[in-house]
């Protein structure tokens, strides 16, 4: 019977603890498509060229994904201290990508050709999602152990300021994901 009430009571504290790893945060996915067209690879090429939205330090790309953390806490005001006991984190992730227009005069092959190119792609830009989601698990973890804080007002600035200070970091990887990968090109 004692044994049985020490596991339970450990087993209450376990669930108390903040977890190491999370799950992946609630993710919205909103694709944009600009449509494109041709009958041979070159013809597909130049209607991007044409086409596509994304601009970027005056280079055009074939695709972009956006992805944006919201953060929102809760806390417990001790009167000499507060700290965080809950935190949520939203991602909302944008992909503006081509879409081919169906056409049934385009050859097979180009198709094939399209086809393994477009999921080439889509791997790539799931990678800056996968960014954004590390980004949202991090601000979780760190937003639930940052401790005690003299005032909520502090709590908060703190805490908005180390959320802040993640996603500039995973920015900054994108960034270099982007430039390592030759925006996907390698």
């Amino acid at each position: 019977m004692l044994e049985h009430q020490l596991i339970t009571r450990l087993l209450f504290i376990f669930c108390l603890l903040p977890s190491a790893t999370l799950a992946e945060p609630e993710t919205r996915i909103n694709n944009v498509y600009y449509q494109v067209d041709g009958s041979t690879a070159e013809d597909i090429w130049t209607d991007i060229l044409a086409k596509s939205p994304v601009k970027e330090n005056g280079k055009q790309h074939v695709a972009y994904t956006r992805w944006d953390v919201n953060w929102k806490f809760l806390w417990l005001d001790y009167g000499s201290s507060c700290e965080i006991n809950k935190v949520t984190t939203k991602l909302d992730v944008t992909y503006t990508l081509p879409r081919l227009k169906q056409d049934a005069s385009i050859p097979q092959s180009v198709t094939a050709h399209w086809e393994k190119y477009y999921a080439a792609l889509l791997d790539h830009e799931h990678g800056h999602k996968r960014l954004g989601v590390k980004a949202a698990i991090e601000i979780e973890n760190l937003l639930l152990n940052i401790g005690p804080r003299l005032s909520c007002e502090q709590l908060e600035l703190d805490a908005n300021n180390m959320a802040r200070n993640v996603v500039d970091k995973y920015s900054r990887l994108e960034n270099e994901y982007d430039r390592s990968t030759n925006h996907g090109l390698n």
